[in-house]
């Protein structure tokens, strides 16, 4: 059974900021896609692909833009990406730089993702796939996430720098050779995967880094450790509980949010569940409960706000529910728990 595909929402943020620039109804579009605002206060925590997916193709859409991928990409810097792009840019070369992300991309920044390294004669391809159903609509995250490695590449090689060969997995949008990371590329289209195709002789170019993005042996091995601590669950019944987290700040988790969040239908998802043993209300009075806890315990955080980011619009249902699970009250709890 296979893991609901999760993101770091701060890959959302760069399409978020370009929209507020052009004063679109950004809440509006998160809301249509099963995303809220509140998710995405935390650039670290995990969304659903799927959600993002259709951000994209919505706001695209919407505004009439049918290059926001190729746009937005354009804006986004490595320090956009977090966690993930502070490892990014402690790499040696480009060779290190690439590797890195073939090793890390689907284990700690996006489960539903994969990126290796392939040689062919004196040329190098790096590759990029998503991970999904083949009647997801994703054409505006297919050319985001290849340019946006294109825009890694350069990180070595330099901003003038262009790819000898582009692939993309996705087909040809209206006005692309406008564009200036088409200028000088061959493009194709409807291709098996993405890829970014260069010389060889590149791969041992040094990183140039700043100064400000050096990092120590111990400040590395905390952001090795951040990074895995809150990375994608690889299976289903963890990446399910993942999910429901990043839905309880929006209010009351939605089964059928969770079920297209999956990409799947409510009745298939109801039988994923079934087959696990699992129940999807027991799932989220679990993480309920876990959050619960952990929260009670740090007196700065108030009960009523506890309540709010568990999904409860009155804290008075937060209490039931919290007696229901513990056999005490919420601020019970609190009181031993300092003791």
């Amino acid at each position: 059974m296979n893991a609901i595909p999760l993101v770091r929402a701060n890959v959302v943020l760069p399409v978020v900021k370009f929209l507020d620039q052009i004063r679109a109804p950004t809440e509006q579009f998160l809301r249509q896609s099963g995303l809220s605002v509140e998710a995405l206060d935390h650039p670290e925590a995990l969304i659903p692909l799927y959600c993002g997916f259709t951000f994209l193709e919505t706001a695209a859409r919407s505004e009439g833009i049918e290059h926001l991928g190729v746009l937005v990409s354009q804006q986004v810097q490595i320090a956009d990406l977090g966690l993930f792009g502070k490892i990014l840019s402690q790499s040696l070369t480009l060779y290190d730089l690439l590797h890195t992300v073939s090793a890390l991309l689907t284990t700690t920044y996006n489960s539903g993702a994969r990126a290796w390294i392939t040689q062919q004669d004196d040329r190098i391809w790096f590759n990029h796939q998503f991970i999904n159903h083949a009647d997801l609509n994703n054409q505006q995250a297919q050319y985001f996430a290849c340019l946006l490695y294109l825009k890694i590449i350069q990180l070595v090689v330099g901003t003038d720098w262009h790819p000898t060969d582009l692939h993309f997995q996705t087909s040809k949008l209206h006005g692309l050779e406008k564009i200036e990371a088409f200028f000088q590329s061959r493009v194709h289209f409807n291709q098996p995967n993405n890829a970014i195709g260069f010389h060889k002789s590149l791969l041992h170019l040094p990183l140039q880094r700043q100064v400000n993005d050096c990092l120590s042996f111990s400040q590395q091995e905390q952001v090795y450790e951040n990074v895995q601590s809150s990375a994608p669950a690889p299976d289903f019944s963890g990446s399910l509980r993942q999910l429901i987290r990043s839905q309880l700040s929006s209010g009351e988790p939605d089964v059928a949010l969770a079920a297209a969040a999956a990409g799947l239908s409510i009745r298939s998802f109801q039988r994923q569940l079934t087959e696990a043993g699992l129940s999807y209300s027991h799932l989220v009075d679990q993480v309920r409960f876990e959050l619960a806890m952990a929260w009670l315990k740090d007196p700065s955080i108030q009960i009523v706000d506890i309540a709010l980011n568990l999904g409860y619009t009155n804290p008075a249902n937060f209490t039931r529910a919290f007696k229901r699970w513990a056999g005490i009250t919420p601020r019970t709890f609190r009181h031993s728990a300092m003791q």
